[in-house]
């Protein structure tokens, strides 16, 4: 994939402001000329005089890195190609250094480490991967066998460095530690390498280094300028994310992206004892290295903590000794375990994070007037690296003891909870079974497949149920907790991990004292949620298993009849909806079907795809080659049909039951202040999940932007509501005519009743003082789809005893009253007192406006679909969906997509009461005709961070099938 996409990721590359070679050296100017030409970096009069290494004696046959970059190494920026030109030259000219590549970027950078150790170690390299290997399995590994690879094994170290691509000191500070570790020739570095097995990871990401760098060096003047602010540090989409903007950070858990695949692949053939992650943070700020604030995941090992603390101790005199600013446990917890550091520390390494203040490669001036160079920056990164590597060979034999207990305790039978398996029940979704296996073989977690049918003992479910006994058929996957990856597997795969009371305590206390929140990120990440699969909890089962080697093949088959009036594909796999985009690519006549139905032997869904032979003509040979196309790159089979009538009751294939789809045409808003992560995602699931193609409009020219050439306009989150508002009466004007608008999170929110007006959907807070007719809509909807006819009602006008009860619509899913009233908050702030006759009222206003400051960050929820919506097929009636934030929607009509009552809401993540009050009975997705077109709100971000497959199949039903079945063009 990555290989196909290089001849036309450059042209992107370099609309976003890519740099594809360094720059020339050039003696400093002292003003303009017409000879002149710009230095890039520090000033020579703010040059940082302070070696990284006082008194270090370097070997003067290995080539410093000042001989490849032309001048002071680390007083301006270095490109990937020069990092790369580094440490090829030092693998060449040193027997400590190997170079080696272990991937590719997106845009077709070179992924590299170098190991770096003594000459000895280098000569039995293979071994001792082997011994920390088997102490990383020590099943059968008995105690005098593990001591004796302690004793004769050098623990490894990963240090990786700018996995954000604009956080730029680490890469340098990585040049700069593979030279020392290289080229000095003091004993005390000979016998810290023949103790330590370093390998540096230089660049984690270098399409987002060379994107930022291109942007900076395009910025740059002959006057320096020491703001901390300003586009001559880059602009938008930065630099942070890699080719597709994907915070590679956040990619761990998942690994959407090539860049983390190949890091898996790696890191896991090493088994490291310690694992660096070297950032960058705000430009007032100083230097941040663990241990982690609380909270901390509970899968995380017992002495997490506490190693944490012993390399912060050393790292702290190294700075002490310079008079360098730090700090530690101020923030990045440990709760999200999707992070470099987290996602090592699961593996049993110690995870270590620095957070340097950034410069963006020129001088920072800060508000006490002191000024901080690049330079000093890398030194700072430097530093620390140094004294964690000093600080793991001291302490190799204790280091590699406490990675050993770990182990043993994730494999042992009395350690609570491995007692436990995760089972995965077979399903309408093969890609999304095809893709959990991927994720969790990818990461070294042991996968088994059920020899036979069995029955699964205290059960727990993925939408929150609780079940004595579950059966399961054969071939399910089971996954036990008991293995040497189980602390992954608990934390990716169970459903709702808690914070405990300290940590809640401290965060509700933030929110009621100062308006802000400690948490990070979202606190809901559960892959099976995400993937919104049949997933249950139980009792490690006693069946036959088998290991699964790998992911099952991909289909992708064109399955063949004499004499063909019709292909058909079931649209309960998401491949449907690309085999759709690429068959509408094709040129061929495709539709969809709004009912099940049987053909060609077998069974299809609603919303599986139809192609009629009488509406493709043509060679056959030739519709067949269009079609095995689709086919094998959409990865699903297609099934020939020798005819159209049903062997049921079912729709006949030439019927009203399938409705004629068009082409999308598709164009999505990019740029600022469009969020350049989340325009990443969809970009990312339009080009690659479903293989579209599609044009990126300039967000501040939309009013400019000629609509009609695009049926199809996706607007991703960002604060979009002034460039909408200028382009007001062009949008509506385009809907009216056929367009179908795609709105998510705050531009949802943007085009509602109050503010631009396009929608009749509301926000929450514009009408909390007519809310009710809302919730009597969702209370009616839920009742809806659960008919139940009373005959004697009907026909004598005398209900039964048996529905008598439920004529007060209570038997509507336990909906709230038509009040809006929650259930009192289970958490109260010292100046909420007890309700009494003396408490001062409260408008619903005021009281919304209150309600709002516990807004979520990332809970996953419960929700239910319209069953027949043509925006839900291929979803189930009930699906899990990730919300954050305070945009709560509602709509009296066309909800397709309704989050649940407040009783049954939360499935996953810090929902706090005030928050479930909000958004329960509320829509998250909406479609709306406006004219011949239509409107698809989404009140929070569907297919985030390219895993979150459940809403992402929203999202693709939107985009390639809106445009024939939610609109039509006159």
């Amino acid at each position: 994939m990555e290989a196909a996409l290089l001849p036309r990721v450059v042209s992107i590359a370099t609309l976003l402001g890519c740099a594809g070679s360094p720059p020339a050296e050039a003696a400093p100017q002292e003003g303009a000329s017409s000879s002149a030409v710009l230095r890039f970096g520090d000033p020579p009069d703010h040059a940082y005089p302070e070696p990284f290494f006082a008194g270090a004696d370097y070997d003067p046959s290995i080539p410093a890195p000042e001989a490849v970059l032309g001048q002071v190494h680390g007083s301006r920026l270095t490109h990937h190609s020069e990092v790369l030109s580094c440490f090829e030259a030092l693998a060449a000219a040193s027997e400590r250094v190997t170079l080696t590549e272990y991937g590719r970027t997106h845009e077709g950078r070179r992924l590299v480490y170098a190991v770096v150790t003594a000459p000895a170690n280098h000569g039995r390299l293979e071994a001792i991967r082997s011994d920390l290997a088997r102490l990383a399995d020590p099943r059968g590994l008995s105690d005098a066998e593990a001591q004796a690879v302690i004793e004769r094994t050098p623990p490894v170290a990963w240090m990786a460095y700018s996995i954000h691509g604009d956080e730029l000191s680490g890469t340098d500070a990585a040049v700069a530690l593979g030279y020392h570790l290289a080229a000095d020739t003091s004993a005390a570095t000979a016998e810290l390498l023949s103790a330590v097995v370093v390998v540096i990871d230089p660049c984690m990401n270098p399409d987002g280094r060379q994107r930022i760098i291109g942007m900076v060096e395009q910025a740059a003047g002959y006057t320096p300028n020491f703001d901390y602010e300003g586009m001559h540090r880059g602009r938008w989409p930065h630099g942070r994310g890699n080719h597709y903007l994907f915070d590679l950070n956040r990619d761990w858990m998942a690994g959407t992206q090539p860049e983390t695949r190949g890091r898996w692949r790696a890191v896991l053939g090493f088994h490291p004892q310690l694992f660096v992650d070297a950032h960058e943070m705000g430009s007032l700020d100083t230097f941040l290295f663990y241990p982690q604030a609380e909270p901390i995941h509970p899968a995380f090992g017992p002495r997490h903590v506490e190693w944490q603390r012993a390399f912060a101790a050393d790292a702290a005199r190294a700075f002490d000794e310079h008079g360098w600013s730090y700090y530690t446990r101020e923030w990045a917890d440990g709760w999200a375990p999707f992070y470099s550091d987290s996602w090592s520390s699961l593996a049993g390494a110690v995870g270590i994070l620095y957070e340097q203040a950034a410069t963006n490669g020129t001088p920072v001036r800060r508000p006490s007037g002191e000024v901080l160079t690049y330079r000093e920056a890398v030194h700072h990164q430097v530093a620390a690296s140094m004294a964690n590597l000093e600080t793991l060979a001291e302490r190799r034999g204790d280091v590699l003891e406490s990675y050993l207990a770990d182990k043993r305790a994730s494999v042992a039978a009395d350690t609570p909870g491995n007692d436990r398996a995760f089972v995965l029940r077979p399903g309408p979704h093969p890609s999304r079974e095809r893709e959990l296996v991927r994720i969790l073989l990818g990461q070294g977690i042991e996968v088994f497949r059920a020899e036979s049918e069995f029955t699964g003992l205290d059960g727990e479910g993925a939408l929150g149920q609780a079940e004595a006994e579950v059966s399961f058929p054969a071939e399910s996957l089971v996954v036990p907790a008991r293995q040497p990856q189980g602390r992954m597997v608990r934390a990716y795969l169970e459903f709702d991990t808690r914070m405990g009371a300290a940590a809640l305590l401290s965060e509700r206390e933030e929110l009621e004292r100062k308006g802000a929140s400690k948490i990070y990120d979202v606190t809901s990440w559960s892959v099976p949620h995400a993937l919104g699969l049949d997933g249950w909890w139980c009792a490690a089962p006693e069946v036959g298993l088998t290991l699964v080697a790998g992911p099952p093949p991909a289909p992708g088959q064109l399955v063949e009849c004499d004499a063909p009036v019709a292909w058909v594909v079931d649209g309960a796999d998401d491949g449907a909806v690309a085999f759709a985009a690429r068959a509408l690519e094709a040129d061929l006549a495709v539709r969809l079907s709004d009912a099940s139905f049987r053909a060609s032997g077998r069974s299809f869904a609603r919303g599986s795809v139809l192609l009629r032979r009488a509406e493709n003509p043509g060679d056959l040979d030739g519709v067949r080659e269009r079609i095995a196309g689709a086919a094998g790159a959409s990865q699903i089979d297609v099934f020939e049909a020798s005819t159209g009538r049903s062997p049921d009751d079912g729709p006949d294939l030439g019927g009203g039951h399938f409705g004629l789809l068009t082409r999308p045409r598709i164009a999505v808003l990019a740029n600022a202040p469009v969020r350049a992560d989340r325009y990443g995602h969809l970009w990312h699931h339009l080009d690659v999940v479903l293989g579209v193609p599609f044009t990126v409009l300039d967000a501040a020219a939309l009013s400019r932007a000629d609509l009609r050439r695009y049926n199809v306009l996706v607007l991703p989150p960002g604060g979009l509501a002034g460039v909408l508002g200028a382009a007001e009466d062009e949008l509506a004007d385009w809907v009216r005519s056929g367009g179908t608008l795609i709105a998510c999170a705050q531009s949802a929110a943007a085009l509602t009743r109050e503010r631009l007006g396009l929608s009749s959907v509301v926000r929450r807070r514009d009408v909390i003082e007519d809310l009710d007719p809302y919730l009597l809509a969702a209370r009616r909807e839920r009742a809806a789809r659960a008919v139940e006819i009373d005959e004697r009602l009907v026909w004598e006008g005398v209900a039964s005893e048996a529905s008598a009860g439920s004529l007060d619509g209570d038997s509507a899913g336990g909906a709230r009253d038509a009040t809006g009233a929650g259930g009192g908050a289970v958490v109260r702030g010292a100046g909420e007192a007890e309700a009494s006759a003396e408490t001062p009222s409260e408008s619903a206003v005021d009281r919304d406006e209150w309600l709002r400051g516990f807004s979520p960050f990332g809970v996953t929820l419960l929700a239910h679909a319209d069953p027949d919506a043509w925006i839900t097929v291929g979803c189930a009636s009930s699906l899990p969906v990730l919300f954050s934030g305070s945009t709560v929607l509602h709509a009296r009509r066309g909800v397709a997509v309704r989050l649940a009552p407040a009783e049954s809401l939360r499935l996953s993540g810090l929902l706090w009461p005030e928050a479930r009050e909000r958004t329960a009975d509320s829509a998250y997705l909406v479609t709306e005709p406006l004219g011949h077109g239509q409107l698809i709100l989404f009140a929070s971000m569907p297919a985030f961070r390219g895993h979150h497959a459940a809403t992402g199949r929203l999202f693709s039903n939107a985009v390639v099938y809106g445009p024939g079945l939610g609109a039509d063009t006159p």
